[in-house]
Order: structure tokens, then C-alpha cells, then sequence
């Protein structure tokens, strides 16, 4: 038996020492999952293996060896959610994503970029100044005043390929005579290993996660700072309770940027999540304490006791792909969708995996009949993470949208229809505005109805519609067809930001509105606000002020017919604490209100909205308890409060 044993940990050290050194090289064999497997059985045989603290390996390249003043260590990984709480006890956390890339450190002698380093093996790395040097997002100098520092400051953070970038730089290398690169996670690595084209370094990114030589009070401070200083960053957020590290968690899991987004703002912090942690590769998600004396903790030779890294080991399979499917967004953005072969998931069949975008089918060269691995974690949508077999041939983009026909434009990045007159984008439009002011009853499946019928084509049609009209619709009496009429004239009233994000402009949600609205309070002023003056809104870029204008631009004669049918957007000012302060609420079901009022009702108290129901709900409200509806089955399953209409005024003091 322990000559077994003894036999398995000579093989799992050669299989992990392998795997990293391949790694390292940019030339991954196995899946991250698949490799912390091998690292978590060696673990439970030999915890104090010395190739469990090794984090890095030889280059297969000369270069200048230099040693790191202060050790560069990986860190500690759990995927147990109730081992990361206990870890963090009562204390309060910074949260970012784990970007997925090579870690440098950057050191500045008083304010000017000197020199670059590479982790290594943690305590000596390579110097890779020259080809940092190339790098637009690294600052050339940085502004120390009003700071207790060193006269040397180091700046240690992620460099990695965004996936748009990779694009461009598969491009350029195939031209260069190279191999295109099979993945932007691993070609960091082999530009810091090239002796030649150190050019190609500028399709690289630098986040910075941490600063040596200067005293800060806290971690997100340190962030600001950095920011400041023109650094990009991994989207930190300040996280003071358990709640609110599992929200965030399960924001980030599940993909949605809503929770992060708020935390930024809450944070002081002029980013839009949708710059970063939807356009580089992430593989988890990382705490440290932000309290900094807690340092004092100290490190293990392989992490420091004060960070700890989360990350969710799901359930993979390999299936191929039978189709190819193109969607087609309100804005007429066409997003790849995979059909596989049936695969059966963390109980449930997988046929469907949406990718990010056309780039993601260039990048990894999908086609029909190639072989791939996905994923699902925490119970949520599958997601791709590689090709195990592809088939001989090229991607193919589709030569017309699948909506009107018409040639889409591929801008490097995304596919998309500009015909302004393509049946998805009106009809997604319409849905969008009838889910954004809450017009209850009128589903998806009534609304292609009343397209295809000719009675609407736009959304300001929707009021136009009498009883006779709704009528027409299949299995629709009377009392329904009433009902759909007051509840399209009741959502005539509804807040400034309801209105807002039903128009649909690129890049804005309601709570991207609430900001602007914030600052400038009326309809009219938003209209003619310029892109300087909508820049100094917290949270909105150069980029998404020329979408605001454009698409106010746009949507001129929609706003005014709007206005001219008695529509009014109202503008709810929001409390800034409330009895519902930091509570989250899910709404499901009819109630005796539009959906828009009770929601803005909930905002102005300090809630917010969810449309989905997790631990973090703090309750759910329906004037039908006995519905067996999934939010709540779910509800019922987590214990959550189920309120009527009547529950959530008393509660909010109505």
C-alpha cells in the first residue's frame, strides 16, 4: 500500500512539474480544471511537496535573470464556498477577477518607468523591459506627490491578450510569416519569450493589483491610486459583508456585471466593468483583506495569507458541434450560438452554448464537425473553453443576417446588421422598451403576433392598439384584451430611466441612467447634453457618451411621437438610505400596479431589482403566493420571504 502511494506521488510530481513548465511556455496540454485536480490529489498524499509551491518554470529562452526584492507569489486557491467565508470571518474584502495571464512587476525610480520582470519562479524572473517598453497600457512615468514612498516604486500586476486585441495580433503574426496562436490565455507567454518582434508586445494588456514602496490605509485606496495613475485595473470591489461577497461571487460566475458595476460606483471608481471583465479571459475570482495592516500575516513560500483565490470547479464534457446559429440583438449584433450533440451537465442536457461574439469563432477557428470541451458551473449557462478536435478548413462568417438578408459588417470585434429597417432589431427593440417599463401580460409570443398582424412596427404603435386590435390576438377574450390595454396606457407613466433604457441605446442600463439623471434631471437636458458634459457623469466614458449621442440622435422622432402619445417619463429621485437599503427584491407575477412603479417605488427606498432569485434575495413579491413558477420554486427552496403587494408598501412605509 505504500509503495502505491509512494509510486502515485512520483507520477502526479512529474505530471504537475510537466504540465507547468508547459504552461509557462504558453503551450498548455490540459484544462485548468484538469491540472487542479492533479494538484489537489498530490496535495491530500504529500501537502508539503516542494512542487506544490512552484510557481513558475525555466524559460526555454536566454535572457537577464533578476531577483525579486520582495518574493512574486502565486496564491492560494479554494473552490469551496464555505472555506473562502470562514476565511474571511467578519472582515471586509476587496473582490476582482482573476484575470488569466503572466504576472509582471514594473519598477519606477522617482516617477520613471525603468524596468520589468517577469514572476519566474517566484523569487527570480526574467527582465523583459524592452519588450514592456512596447506595451500602451504600461505609464511611462507616474505622479508621486501627497504620498509617504520609496525613491523606487514597484507596480506588480496581470498581463494578458483582451480578446479583440488577440484578433488583431493573430492577424499580424500569420503575416509575419508565424503560426497563428490557438488562444489569447497562452500567447502572453511566448511574446515574452520571443527574442524577435517585440513589437507584437502592443496588443498586450497590464492590470495592476498591487504597489510596493508606497503606504496606503486600504486596498481599494491602493486601487485608486493606480487608476490615478492611468493603470488599468481588474475591476475591484469593496465587499463588507458575506452577503455581499456571495452576491458578488455569483455576479461573476454567472456573468452578469451588474453587482460588480455597482460596487465600482460605490467605490469611487470611473470603470465600466463591460471594458475589462467581458473582454479578457478570467478563470475565478480573487479577495484580499482591505484592511492592509492585516499584512502582517505574512506568506508561505508559495502565497501570502492575506489573498485567497475563488474559483468554481464544474462539470466538463466534450461534444461536437452540429450547427452553427447566429442571433440577432436589438442593436443587430449577430452573437454565435453552438449546437452540440447532447451532452448531460450538472443535471441538465446541453444542446446550446452561446460564444461572446464572431471574434470568439475566428479566435479558436469553430466550424461544424470540430470537437470541444464546455463547461458548467454554480448550476448556470454552459460556457466553451476549447477545441479538443478541430477539422480541416476555415471559420465561416455568415454572408447575410439570418433576420433580413442584408451583408453584415465584422468590425474586428462583433458582427453586425446595419440595416436599420431588419426585422430583429425592431422586434427585440419593441421587447426591450415592454420589459424596460414593465408592461405585464404581454408576452413575447403576443408581440410577433401583433408584428407579423402589421399592427405594430414600432414601439409607439404599442399605443395606438385598442381593444378591437388586441382581440385579433389568438385566444384573447374580452377580459384579456382589456387587460393588455390598461396595462399598455398604465406604463404611459413611468420614471425617466424606465423610459431610458426602453429606448435602447448601446452601453446604458437603468442604473448607468440613474447616474446621468443624477446630474442632469429632466428628459430635456439629457437631450441636450453634449459628449464633454456627459463625460463628467461618474462611471460614463468618452465611448459610451458618443452611443448616448448618437443613439438620443437616432431616436429623436421615436422620443417625440412617444411624448406627442402622452408618455410621461417622470424623474423618481432616489433616496440615498432607505428601509430598503442594499436589499435586493425579485417581482414575479401580475400586481395592481405597473411593474415600473413598484420597481421604482423599491428604488426609491434604497432597493434593488433582480429577475432572479438567489441567497442574496431578500424577498419575493406576487399577489399569487400558490404559483408554481420557477422564481418561486426557487424561492421556496432557499427560505426566502414571499410578499404580496400589500407586504412590500407596509414595508416600505406607503
Amino acid at each position: 500500500m505504500v509503495d502505491n502511494v509512494s509510486s502515485r506521488i512520483l507520477e502526479l510530481v512529474d505530471k504537475i512539474y510537466y504540465h507547468k513548465r508547459k504552461y509557462y511556455q504558453g503551450t498548455p496540454e490540459i484544462s485548468d480544471v484538469e491540472f487542479d485536480r492533479l494538484e489537489s490529489e498530490l496535495r491530500s498524499l504529500d501537502p508539503s511537496h516542494p512542487v506544490l509551491s512552484y510557481v513558475g518554470s525555466d524559460t526555454a529562452f536566454e535572457s537577464t535573470k533578476v531577483e525579486h526584492s520582495v518574493p512574486m507569489l502565486s496564491l492560494e486557491k479554494t473552490y469551496d464556498r464555505e472555506d473562502l467565508l470562514d476565511w474571511i470571518g467578519d472582515k471586509s474584502v476587496v473582490g476582482t477577477i482573476k484575470i488569466d495571464g503572466n504576472s509582471l512587476g514594473l519598477k519606477y525610480e522617482d516617477g520613471k518607468f525603468i524596468f520589468a520582470a517577469t514572476r519566474g519562479n517566484g523569487q527570480v524572473g526574467e527582465d523583459v523591459t524592452d519588450k514592456v517598453a512596447w506595451i500602451g497600457s504600461v505609464p511611462k512615468t507616474i505622479k508621486l506627490e501627497d504620498k509617504d514612498h520609496e525613491s523606487i516604486i514597484e507596480v506588480r500586476g496581470e498581463l494578458c491578450c483582451k480578446r479583440a486585441d488577440f484578433q488583431k495580433l493573430a492577424d499580424e503574426m500569420v503575416e509575419l510569416g508565424m503560426p497563428r496562436p490557438v488562444s489569447s490565455r497562452n500567447i502572453v507567454a511566448g511574446l515574452l519569450g520571443r527574442k524577435n518582434y517585440m513589437e507584437l508586445m502592443r496588443y498586450t494588456s497590464f492590470y495592476a493589483f498591487d504597489v510596493l514602496g508606497i503606504e496606503f490605509s486600504s486596498e481599494i485606496d491602493k486601487f485608486l491610486w493606480c487608476r490615478k495613475q492611468g493603470f488599468l485595473i481588474p475591476d475591484p470591489c469593496l465587499l463588507e459583508t458575506k452577503e455581499e461577497v456571495e452576491a458578488f461571487t455569483d455576479s461573476v460566475i454567472q456573468n452578469d456585471f451588474s453587482y460588480l458595476r455597482r460596487g465600482l460606483n460605490e467605490s469611487g471608481l470611473d470603470i465600466d466593468p463591460t471594458d475589462n471583465s467581458k473582454f479578457v479571459e478570467y478563470d475565478g475570482v480573487v479577495f484580499c483583506y482591505s484592511d492592509l495592516s492585516l499584512r502582517q500575516m505574512g506568506s508561505t513560500q508559495h502565497h501570502p495569507r492575506y489573498k485567497l483565490a475563488f474559483k468554481w470547479q464544474g462539470e466538463s464534457a466534450v461534444s461536437k458541434i452540429v450547427g452553427i446559429n447566429w442571433d440577432v440583438s436589438r442593436y443587430g449584433v449577430l452573437t454565435p450560438v453552438i449546437v452540440i450533440e447532447p451532452v448531460w451537465l450538472s443535471g441538465a442536457s446541453i444542446t446550446n452554448v452561446t460564444m461572446h461574439n464572431a471574434s470568439y469563432i475566428k479566435e479558436h477557428n469553430i466550424k461544424v464537425g470540430d470537437m470541444v470541451e464546455i463547461i458548467r458551473s454554480g448550476e448556470v449557462i454552459p460556457k466553451f473553453l476549447r477545441v479538443v478536435h478541430s477539422q480541416e478548413g476555415s471559420y465561416i462568417f455568415p454572408t447575410q443576417c439570418p433576420s433580413c438578408g442584408s451583408v453584415p459588417e465584422y468590425d474586428g470585434v462583433r458582427l453586425k446588421c446595419i440595416n436599420e429597417n431588419c426585422p430583429s432589431k425592431h422586434g427585440k427593440g419593441i421587447l426591450n422598451w415592454i420589459q424596460a417599463v414593465g408592461i405585464e401580460d404581454l408576452s413575447e409570443k403576443r408581440l410577433n403576433y401583433l408584428i407579423d398582424s402589421g399592427l405594430v412596427s414600432g414601439i409607439e404603435d404599442l399605443y395606438k392598439l385598442t381593444v378591437e386590435d388586441l382581440l385579433k390576438l389568438p385566444l384573447t377574450k374580452d377580459k384579456m384584451a382589456t387587460k393588455l390595454y390598461q396595462n399598455i396606457q398604465a406604463s404611459k407613466n413611468i420614471s425617466l430611466s424606465s423610459f431610458l433604457t426602453g429606448i435602447g441605446i448601446e452601453g446604458m442600463g437603468e442604473g448607468s441612467w440613474d447616474k446621468v439623471i443624477k446630474l442632469y434631471p429632466s428628459l430635456d437636458k439629457i437631450r441636450q447634453c453634449s459628449i464633454e458634459e456627459l463625460v463628467m457623469v461618474e462611471g460614463i466614458a468618452e465611448t459610451t457618451a458618443s452611443y448616448i449621442r448618437e443613439g438620443l440622435e437616432n431616436n429623436k422622432d421615436l422620443i417625440d411621437k412617444l411624448l406627442d402619445l402622452g408618455v410621461v417619463p417622470s424623474v423618481s429621485v432616489r433616496e440615498e438610505t432607505g428601509v430598503a437599503d442594499k436589499k435586493t427584491f425579485v417581482i414575479t407575477g401580475s400586481l395592481s400596479k405597473p411593474r415600473s412603479k413598484v420597481e421604482q417605488d423599491i428604488k426609491a427606498k434604497g432597493g434593488s431589482l433582480s429577475s432572479s432569485v438567489s441567497k442574496n434575495t431578500f424577498a419575493v413579491v406576487t399577489n399569487d403566493p400558490d404559483t408554481t413558477s420557477s422564481k418561486m420554486k426557487k424561492a421556496r427552496e432557499l427560505g426566502i420571504p414571499v410578499w404580496s403587494e400589500k407586504d412590500l408598501y407596509n414595508y416600505l412605509g406607503n
